[in-house]
């Protein structure tokens, strides 16, 4: 759908509340026109407001549970949805540029978990068989995302899901469907050792949640 179209209509549709009768006649009747000569409907219209992101992760089969918890952590913050698209990337879906920081947070994030895991790999893990170094590697993530996620989760209330974000998926993503994570088997003692220093390590880091309104970022890492 042609961004600049929508503009054209949405401004017309504004002139349209004119306290100027004959005014508000023709800026309705030019949005009219616009949305028949371009196929626009009265629901892509309302739709337009919602934005998609996309940000680069695992790009897997099945995302690692670690993943899923930095998703739903940028998703509280922000007021978004996201899903895993064809690459296996996330998508993230909300009104106007909500989408787009959400994706740079969740690139943050993703990053600097990332860096975590590889230095404690090296730290603690070189000796490790390369599944078990994985495995417990991933409980060490899976407690640093849980850390941050309990953040955030301070930091913001839960809110009810948007039905205009609900419209847009329905509409433009039908036929989505739910992916099981990989979750880490915390089998052995020295897991117990790996989640709690993942624990201690995510609670180091500090984030600022701004809420809308306000001029701070609205995640920051720090």
């Amino acid at each position: 759908m042609d961004k600049k179209i929508i503009d054209k209509i949405r401004k017309c549709l504004a002139l349209a509340r004119s306290g100027n009768e004959n005014e508000a006649a023709a800026a309705l009747a030019k949005a009219r026109e616009l949305m028949d000569a371009h196929g626009v409907t009265d629901e892509q219209l309302e739709l337009a407001d919602i934005e998609e992101a996309t940000a680069r992760a695992g790009r897997v089969q099945r995302p690692p549970v670690w993943e899923v918890i930095l998703a739903n952590t940028v998703c509280r913050a922000l007021e978004v949805t996201c899903y895993l698209d064809e690459r296996r990337d996330r998508a993230f879906v909300g009104r106007g540029a909500s989408a787009e920081i959400a994706s740079y947070a969740f690139a943050v994030l993703f990053r600097r978990l990332k860096a975590e895991r590889a230095a404690y790999i090296k730290t603690h893990l070189k000796r490790c068989k390369p599944a078990r170094k994985r495995l417990r590697a991933d409980v060490f993530c899976e407690s640093w995302a849980g850390m941050v996620y309990l953040k955030i989760k301070a930091l913001i209330s839960e809110r009810p899901a948007d039905p205009l974000v609900r419209r847009y998926l329905e509409t433009y993503r039908p036929g989505l469907v739910r992916v099981e994570p990989r979750k880490a088997n915390r089998s052995g003692g020295r897991t117990d050792n790996d989640s709690l220093r993942g624990a201690l390590a995510g609670s180091e880091v500090n984030l600022n949640a701004g809420l809308h309104g306000e001029n701070t970022a609205p995640l920051a890492l720090t």
